[in-house]
């Protein structure tokens, strides 16, 4: 009865200061909010009646699945929280060369008084420190103290995905995705393809594939939807094709390739760049009087423009070639790169120290007939290190990319390993080219990738020709995987014929897009068209349903945020929160209070509040009911 009383006085206490409050308050109950985001939680001192612990689902994508909790009740308040990545000791090695040396997860002045205090040093010497030598060339000096400059301030956990989140939590609408063809009658490829700054994209490559006529530099600009809005042609009287392309700072385009005008015996380095118009501005080759080939172009950090092929230049087998212009195209210097023998380049990506990485095949260093190469130059072209990767039989890397760590992604075919007579071949390296760890991708015919991008949450998206899976002899094929390699899901496109892509990016929805060749669609399917698929976006995580002893959960088609799930759940035994005891110890004390002070505006009202100061003191009682 004593029990009764009290609460009799607090309903009493609590009528009086609605009518005080009531003009304050916007009349929310007292209650938990029951919902998936992580806030609830915080209403709760007592620990969860059921934690899952951090669950891999990077399988999980496009499909429900279920965990059993056994607390035979459906009466609960449920917390679900996400994670990209897990980092542990054992994958943390390859965070610590960006920076942060004590490796506690931040890039701050600890770890720059560890730099400086090591500075100067190398092995032996008595200051020498190890988890200095950031780029691991045994000493540390300048380069180390850039590469912390760099990163300052990052937050290894977030940056990396390993930070909670609830991206999408409840949501996982789907947008469905789309495809067009370009170019006429006579048989035109693409070969490279941008997202552009206003959400449309461009695309270059070759017009006029044709029997007895020549070909000229392609490029198209359309909008978000695919349609063109312009396209335009690029060369001279004799066979020039674009290979690569980027947008530049000012919203107009460069474009590399190769041209036969001005090279009797064969073709040369072909840079174009236009306005954002696609109007030409200027033009310039590049090459020797053999067969040289520009394959990959990037806008550099002071304005100009790196251009990377293969060469024969006076020589009968070729290597790599790295050519460094400023912002009008003239050269600034170039180098030249291989062994004794054939060594062929595919790709280049400007690096975050400012020099210059390029990937290709090599056939004068490594295990095989070809191995991946990838080799890594200083800012104006020097080499620093080389390395090949690859087994006793053909291996060719087509698309390199530097990751978020720092180190290195490699993307092409193997026949020395997987499933298949050629499969998809992913690399990882650290920032010195050692190998981290590599996968293969096919069935058991014939698959090559031929572009590759780093995901925005950390995995890897490859795309390239299947022929053990799809509609017709070849398809486009997109795998996308997590941070270290693993297929959360991959989707073939394509018709009855050979449809082949070249190039993929991540788009600004989270989607991807690829471009290529078809000889499915177009005008004529005997002829080769330029062929642009926008993938569908499905994002997301959410609860579908509940047992007594069970929780569903869907996760997104093409979601790459929940890789690893949380769930808690804490069990409503007794409504002890309908007193004002919100954290459910067992009193309405000021910890309420606190409770309720932090949310008000959101959940509780000034009554709420005023309600938690008049009932202060009262012990909420385990068992509520009592005898009739």
């Amino acid at each position: 009865m004593k029990a009764i009383r009290k609460y009799l006085v607090a309903v009493a206490l609590l009528a009086v200061l609605a009518v005080v409050f009531g003009l304050a308050g916007t009349g929310a109950r007292v209650s938990p909010r029951q919902s998936l985001t992580s806030d609830s939680a915080t209403h709760f001192t007592n620990p969860p009646t059921y934690d899952s612990g951090w669950v891999n689902i990077t399988d999980k994508c496009g499909q429900d699945f279920t965990l059993v909790h056994n607390l035979n009740t459906t009466d609960i308040t449920v917390d679900i929280t996400g994670r990209t990545a897990i980092l542990t000791e054992e994958n943390w090695g390859q965070f610590w060369s960006m920076g942060d040396v004590n490796r506690d997860g931040y890039i701050d002045d600890t770890d720059q008084d560890l730099i400086m205090a090591a500075l100067g040093s190398y092995p032996g010497h008595p200051n020498w420190n190890p988890d200095a030598d950031l780029n691991q060339d045994l000493v540390v000096d300048g380069f180390d103290v850039a590469i912390f400059a760099w990163n300052y301030g990052l937050d290894i956990w977030t940056y990396f995905g390993a930070g909670t989140h609830q991206s999408h939590l409840g949501e996982t609408d789907y947008t469905a995705g789309w495809s067009q063809t370009y170019g006429g009658a006579d048989g035109d490829v693409c070969w490279s393809m941008v997202q552009t700054s206003d959400g449309g994209y461009a695309l270059a490559g070759v017009w006029g594939y044709a029997p007895g006529s020549y070909t000229d530099s392609w490029l198209v600009k359309t909008d978000s939807c695919g349609n063109v809005q312009w396209n335009k042609t690029y060369g001279g009287t004799d066979d020039d094709e674009a290979w690569s392309m980027v947008q530049t700072e000012d919203g107009g385009y460069v474009l590399a390739g190769y041209t036969s005008m001005g090279s009797p015996n064969g073709y040369d380095f072909y840079l174009v760049r236009t306005d954002d118009m696609g109007n030409k501005l200027w033009e310039n080759t590049f090459g020797g009087t053999l067969t040289d080939q520009a394959v990959s172009v990037v806008e550099t950090s002071d304005g100009g423009y790196a251009i990377a092929g293969t060469t024969n230049f006076g020589f009968l087998n070729p290597d790599f070639w790295l050519i460094k212009t400023d912002s009008s195209g003239f050269v600034q210097w170039s180098q030249t790169y291989g062994g004794p023998t054939d060594d062929v380049c595919w790709s280049m990506v400007q690096t975050s120290d400012g020099g210059y990485a390029l990937a290709g095949q090599t056939s004068s260093y490594g295990a095989g007939k070809w191995d991946f190469w990838l080799v890594k130059t200083n800012s104006i072209g020097a080499e620093q290190w080389s390395q090949a990767y690859g087994g006793a039989e053909h291996d060719v890397a087509y698309s390199l990319v530097q990751t978020n760590d720092g180190g290195y992604a490699l993307a092409g075919y193997t026949e020395s390993f997987g499933a298949g007579s050629a499969d998809f071949w992913l690399v990882k390296t650290d920032s010195t080219g050692n190998h981290v760890w590599n996968k293969t991708y096919g069935g058991t015919s014939y698959e090559d990738a031929s572009s590759l991008v780093q995901s925005v949450e950390g995995g890897y998206a490859l795309a390239g020709r299947a022929y053990s899976f799809g509609a017709g002899e070849s398809d486009f094929w997109l795998v996308k995987t997590d941070s270290c390699g693993n297929v959360q899901w991959n989707k073939t496109y394509g018709g009855t014929y050979a449809d082949s892509p070249r190039s993929v990016v991540q788009t600004s929805d989270g989607g991807y897009a690829l471009a290529g060749t078809t000889r499915s669609y177009g005008p004529g399917t005997d002829k080769a068209n330029g062929w642009l698929v926008k993938t569908g976006v499905e994002s997301g995580l959410a609860w579908t349903e509940s047992t007594n002893n069970t929780i569903t959960l869907y996760r997104g088609r093409t979601d790459p945020y929940w890789n690893f799930v949380r769930v808690r759940i804490w069990t409503i035994e007794e409504p002890t929160w309908q007193y004002g005891d919100i954290d459910m110890d067992g009193d309405v004390d000021y910890d309420d209070f606190i409770v309720l002070a932090g949310n008000y505006g959101k959940t509780y009202s000034a009554l709420s509040l005023g309600g938690i100061a008049a009932v202060a003191g009262i012990y909420i009682y385990k068992k509520r009911k009592q005898p009739k």
